[in-house]
């Protein structure tokens, strides 16, 4: 029986296990898959050993191990190299081969809800993303493939992100200066914006009393309340961009690329209440 798992620091909250099961079971495959949970400190120690495990065929890398494994890979493709971070490893005869599905799970959800009309962008000329870690440096590496002009990115550590090309740094202090522009925001740090970030950013209490731009957050697990700051209409959550990233994962794995249906989108939802 062929197994993966997901792998980061907080793990076992993740909901990659009740993905991958769902299309075990609509797809009729034998498969198991499980997590890890690794501290920073023990990870150079004891992804050796994951990584001989029998029957492996693959792994999902989450927070905030997405840069860390490249060193253990025999090869990145093209995608993962220009992001610079890696979500989805697979076993292949020469050793594990790394890719990154975050820019095609964040693309494909945006789409997925845009066609089953659940919320669309009308305009995709401004975004503004909140952090530079491995799902962000992804979200960016999409939003440039998709056609938005400008991109202004916002990190606690600005040195981080002050000389990148082809995106405008920000500290991020400076975040609510720029909210009421963007077409497009996404967020991808597990801050309280109402506690921790203290901004000025009104709260969108209706649909149509307080014009916001389409919010995403990808941290679909965290209690941000980023999307307090977001019309109802206007909101996507972070846990389609999981399942749609899920996807290519399974593919290459288990060698079906299943369908994201309704009821596995209501799952996770409920799943989350």
């Amino acid at each position: 029986m062929k197994k993966a798992y997901v792998i980061g620091k907080n793990a076992s909250k993740s909901l990659s296990p009740t993905i991958f099961n769902y299309w075990f079971k609509k797809h009729n495959i034998e498969g198991e898959y499980g997590f890890k949970e690794i501290d920073e400190s023990n990870f150079n120690k004891i992804i050796p050993t994951i990584l001989k495990e029998k029957d492996l065929c693959g792994l999902n890398i989450t927070i905030p191990f997405k840069e860390k494994i490249i060193e253990y890979l025999h090869s990145v493709d093209k995608n993962a190299k220009q992001i610079g971070a890696v979500n989805c490893i697979s076993k292949t005869k020469e050793g594990f081969e790394g890719t990154n599905t975050d820019w095609i799970g964040f693309e494909e959800s945006i789409k997925w809800q845009e066609e089953h009309g659940i919320r669309k962008i009308e305009k995709k000329e401004t975004a503004l993303v909140v952090g530079y870690g491995g799902a962000a440096k992804a979200i960016i590496y999409s939003l440039k493939k998709t056609g938005f002009k400008k991109i202004r990115v916002f990190n606690r550590d600005f040195a981080k992100i002050e000389n990148l090309k082809k995106i405008t740094p920000h500290k991020l202090n400076e975040f609510e200066n720029y909210f009421k522009e963007a077409d497009l925001v996404i967020n991808t740090i597990p801050i309280n914006y109402s506690k921790d970030l203290r901004t000025n950013i009104p709260i969108a209490f209706t649909n149509d009393s307080q014009p916001t731009p389409h919010g995403f957050d990808a941290c679909y697990n965290q209690q941000t309340n980023f999307l307090n700051h977001i019309n109802n209409r206007k909101q996507f959550f972070g846990y389609h961009m999981l399942i749609h990233q899920a996807a290519p994962c399974f593919h290459k794995w288990f060698g079906i690329m299943p369908e994201v249906d309704i009821r596995l989108v209501s799952l996770l939802k409920e799943l989350l209440k």
